[in-house]
């Protein structure tokens, strides 16, 4: 999936395919867009891991990256249910759940910080309680996102990975970073606003602010989901003209997803990354080439020293 150079060295050629006493960060993906079909979605998240993967491992480590540091363990293979009715989708999803909570499980309890790429934002649920199980606290999320995903529990789907995870203690605080306000719910906003262990921080405002007061906005979520162990969701439809079932022209800009991941990268409690929603080539037909060149340079920011 790689090719060499003379006298460059790739991350596809010191990567650990295996964990090793070094290993720090673990890498998987989940190609599915059953989480996204079940909430009436458009599939084709089920694309982005591939195309991260073919940039990511031929980025060259250097003394910025380091390959020896990072564990590749694979990916999920669901069966996608192509034409299933939603009752059937959404059964689906709750088998993934339980694959994707044990899997995140594993990786913290061995010590090492999970990056999750692809897949709908489902996934965040499964991420949640595999991360307080292996902690055996709740766990605090930052969702960098348009939308809150704090939908009724109607059965699992993309949109209500959240309210899931929070009902059943595995999310303790949490706070959302750039919610659109006009696909808000009021139902979902009377909800959120009426707990103290919410924080909603909108893209209506945020987009206006300088580099300066976007930071302050970062640190202030930040100081919000503190004194828990810390997951950060991007949900990829919060960046302009990015593909995904949800694609906007109104978001934050690539810039400011770049100073997000610097900034978050730095708590001492981190626990996890996961970029979701992005496809590279949605199930309609639409394709978005540049989707692994923009996972990838997310992915390295995150680990770049």
């Amino acid at each position: 999936m790689f090719s060499s150079r003379p006298g460059e060295t790739r991350l596809g050629e010191t990567i650990s395919l295996s964990p090793t006493p070094e290993t720090r960060y673990e890498i998987f993906g989940i190609p599915e867009s059953v989480g996204v079909r079940a909430n009436y979605g458009v599939g084709g998240t089920e694309t982005a891991w591939e195309s991260f993967l073919r940039v990511f491992l031929h980025l060259q480590d250097n003394r910025f990256l380091c390959g020896k540091k990072i564990f590749l363990s694979g990916y999920f293979r669901f069966p996608e249910l192509v034409h299933s009715p939603v009752d059937e989708l959404r059964m689906q999803v709750e088998q993934i759940d339980a694959e994707v909570a044990q899997k995140i499980f594993e990786i913290i309890a061995a010590g090492r910080i999970p990056i999750i790429i692809g897949g709908g934002h489902n996934n965040a649920y499964g991420h949640l309680k595999g991360s307080s199980r292996a902690l055996g606290i709740p766990v605090s999320a930052i969702n960098f996102d348009a939308h809150a995903d704090f939908r009724h529990q109607e059965g699992r789907h993309s949109g209500n990975g959240f309210s899931y995870a929070m009902s059943e203690g595995y999310l303790g605080q949490y706070s959302v970073f750039g919610l659109q306000q006009s696909y808000a719910p009021e139902y979902m906003l009377a909800d959120l606003t009426s707990r103290s262990n919410v924080q909603i921080q909108y893209l209506d405002e945020l987009q206006f602010t300088s580099p300066g007061e976007f930071c302050e906005a970062i640190q202030a979520a930040l100081d919000h989901t503190s004194g828990l162990p810390l997951g950060i969701e991007m949900d990829l439809d919060a960046i302009q003209n990015v593909l995904s079932s949800a694609t906007t022209s109104v978001g934050f800009s690539v810039s400011q997803a770049l100073q997000f991941v610097r900034k978050v990268k730095t708590a001492p409690n981190l626990t996890y990354l996961h970029l979701c929603e992005g496809a590279s080539k949605l199930q309609d037909g639409r394709t978005y080439p540049l989707l692994g060149k923009l996972v990838a340079e997310l992915v390295s920011e995150f680990l770049r020293r």
